[in-house]
């Protein structure tokens, strides 16, 4: 049995995942294929259009056999933190062959050799990386920079660290060796000529422009082309049923936490640092909606992105986490969002295989380990109280009925 492994968000799933499902079922031989799947928050710190049914819905129509949900502290976290979680989900089930990614160029190859410098963290990257942070540059920008001065041997094209794709590849293949597992990682290249395009193509746009046109009311006849048939008719009934949703929808809910939080209790909260947590109590007067407020905390040192995602950290009331060195305590369950039916020899193989619990009901695997106080207890909550906000927020958007996270069915296509 051949099993390979792909890590995505599907927000939504467009004609571009498609061809990355075929192309990795091709390439690798795979007999099955296990996705990881962010669940009703993103790593870029914003809800999802659809909720996590609905996209394993999409996926499991277009040919994945088995969706698992990666929990929200790492679904909503950077990119090294996003793929360590992500990968260990993969490397704990014991059965995994390969992952495979998608990327904006480069072989797998020149991904490994880069990932060996980032591994070891070599004295030349690290020299590099405390003389930008030393400079004022973020951590991102300090790290890209130490990378470019450490890699000029491989001559490593200008744009390459700047491609997202790349860099989460990078942190995969990272991932992977500092956890020592023996998934083998595989990089296709993108089909979408630009990840942050915010205009539809002919064939391939990427999820960024699908959501922007949704999100700007065009008709359905718009980007329906961009999605695959079956996706594209599930997505296109769910939000004439239910609509969709946006940071702006959370933005009294935002501003809320944000007043009834003292500055010095922000920083309790994932990537928020004091100068963010003060910079939030300083702009709260000049609140108006979440996208508008997240640009205010924006500075040279607090990027776009990292300011999203600590004011979505605190929404959901995420705390700094300690983040364990071993694969194993990463991520401690497999959370079965959905699976094709004819995928059953796929879950009684990973069933005995893994060295981690699959979760298929939520409330009966709190009820028999809730008072362990377990770490994967209490991350299980996390996810349940995220998906209830998501939900809550959706069913009074669309004055459609709330249906508690562990109510909810596995789907099965």
């Amino acid at each position: 049995m051949k099993i390979t492994g792909i890590i995505a968000e599907y927000n939504p799933f467009h004609n571009g995942h498609l061809y990355h499902l075929h192309k990795a079922r091709r390439e690798t031989g795979a007999d099955y294929l296990v996705v990881v799947m962010s669940g009703d928050f993103t790593q870029r710190g914003a809800p999802a259009l659809a909720d996590k049914f609905v996209r394993t819905r999409m996926a499991l129509a277009c040919g994945a056999d088995l969706v698992l949900e990666l929990p929200v502290i790492y679904a909503s976290a950077s990119a090294p933190y996003f793929a360590r979680g992500a990968v260990s989900l993969l490397d704990n089930l014991q059965a995994v062959d390969w992952l495979c990614f998608g990327s904006e160029g480069g072989d797998t190859s020149f991904f490994w050799e880069i990932s060996s410098i980032v591994s070891q963290e070599t004295p030349s990257f690290k020299k590099h990386l405390r003389e930008h942070l030393s400079k004022g540059c973020s951590f991102p920008a300090a790290r890209y920079q130490a990378l470019r001065n450490s890699l000029q041997t491989l001559s490593v094209p200008e744009e390459f660290l700047h491609a997202p794709n790349n860099i989460l590849g990078l942190e995969y293949c990272t991932a992977l060796r500092n956890f020592g597992s023996s998934i083998r990682p595989l990089a296709i290249n993108r089909r979408e000529s630009d990840y942050h395009q915010t205009s539809l193509g002919k064939q391939y746009s990427s999820a960024t422009a699908v959501r922007h046109a949704i999100c700007r009311g065009e008709p359905a006849a718009s980007w329906m082309s961009q999605l695959p048939q079956p996706a594209g008719k599930i997505l296109e009934q769910t939000l004439a049923e239910r609509g969709w949703i946006e940071e702006n929808d959370f933005s009294l809910l935002l501003k809320y936490k944000c007043m009834e939080t003292p500055p010095e209790k922000l920083s309790r909260f994932f990537d928020v640092s004091g100068e963010m947590a003060s910079r939030i109590h300083r702009c709260l007067n000049q609140f108006t909606d979440y996208q508008d407020f997240t640009a205010q905390i924006k500075t040279r040192e607090i990027t776009f992105t990292r300011a999203a995602r600590g004011l979505l950290h605190i929404l959901l009331n995420l705390r700094q986490p300690v983040f364990p060195e071993s694969a194993v305590e990463y991520v401690p369950y497999g959370r079965i969002l959905g699976f094709r039916k004819e995928s059953a020899p796929l879950l009684s193989h990973i069933k005995k295989a893994s060295r981690i619990p699959l979760v298929s009901q939520p409330a009966k695997f709190l009820k028999s380990n809730g008072a362990s106080h377990s770490r994967a207890c209490s991350m299980l909550r996390q996810d349940i109280h995220a998906a209830n906000l998501y939900e809550s927020v959706l069913a009074y958007k669309g004055h459609t009925p709330f249906t508690h996270e562990c109510c909810r069915s596995i789907e099965r296509v």
